[in-house]
């Protein structure tokens, strides 16, 4: 049996397959990219696919013409994989479990399967989200603007701030590795975006562990999870097929019912 699973965000698609019970996790690319070319093989490669499983956060125009790009280079309907109000041994603690984002799911998911204790969820992406577990429960969590979303509105409502487009920045990024205090603008956006980012995720971590006088683990998976991590007071680990441990956790559930 080989199955094929994709984490379709708001910029990128992660791929994973079991293929004869082992996992192998594939690559990630331009989810805009994709779009332009459509090109099928770059979903499901040269794999003999038995079933297909899809978490998503992007616009139900660009899931429906990923679902048709499927369905007619393999015959198969994939599935999509949703929130929901307990599995695996997790519940949400959403008053609305359907008004909790799928990505942030199909991520705690994945980490009650590697981790059994208390821990702390940043997805690093577009948005970040933050989300904590501790006993099985769901305590929670918040959203806020990623670096990238951050960076790009400073830009757009600063207009005596000169700042080239996120795509354009991974020179001048590794500025901020080298000296705390930036000589020249884009470095300044990149590293106070950063270091406020990180202080943010500190602050999130050190209130938690105060409140419920426990040590949380702290994972963290997305585009910006390393360049985060890095600067965190706190244990932490960047997993960054995470949703994709979580989407095969539910499987696995399913299966087993």
């Amino acid at each position: 049996m080989t199955k094929l699973f994709l984490d379709i965000g708001n910029t990128r698609i992660k791929r994973a397959v079991i293929d004869n019970n082992q996992y192998h996790y594939l690559d990630a690319f331009s989810i805009e990219e994709f779009l332009v070319e459509s090109d099928p093989k770059r979903l499901v490669g040269e794999y003999k696919l038995d079933s297909i499983y899809i978490t998503s956060v992007t616009s139900l125009d660009n899931l429906e013409h990923i679902k048709s790009v499927i369905q007619q280079a393999c015959g198969i309907f994939p599935i999509v994989l949703t929130s929901q109000k307990s599995n695996c041994g997790l519940t949400t603690g959403y008053d609305d479990f359907h008004k909790l984002g799928d990505d942030r799911w199909m991520a705690m998911q994945g980490a009650i399967g590697l981790f059994k204790q208390p821990v702390i969820i940043v997805s690093a992406g577009t948005a970040m989200t933050v989300d904590a577990i501790l006993d099985g429960k769901h305590l929670g969590g918040f959203i806020v603007p990623g670096l990238t979303s951050l960076r790009a509105a400073l830009a757009s409502d600063t207009a005596a701030l000169s700042f080239t487009k996120p795509t354009e920045l991974k020179e001048s990024e590794t500025a901020v590795d080298h000296s705390l205090l930036a000589s020249n603008t884009e470095s300044a956006i990149l590293g106070g975006t950063l270091y406020m980012t990180a202080a943010f995720l500190n602050t999130i971590v050190k209130d938690l562990n105060s409140q419920v006088e426990t040590l949380f683990k702290v994972v963290m998976t997305g585009g910006n999870a390393s360049k985060l991590c890095s600067l965190l007071d706190y244990e932490c680990e960047v997993i960054p097929d995470l949703i994709l441990h979580g989407m095969i956790n539910i499987e696995e559930s399913v299966k087993k019912v």
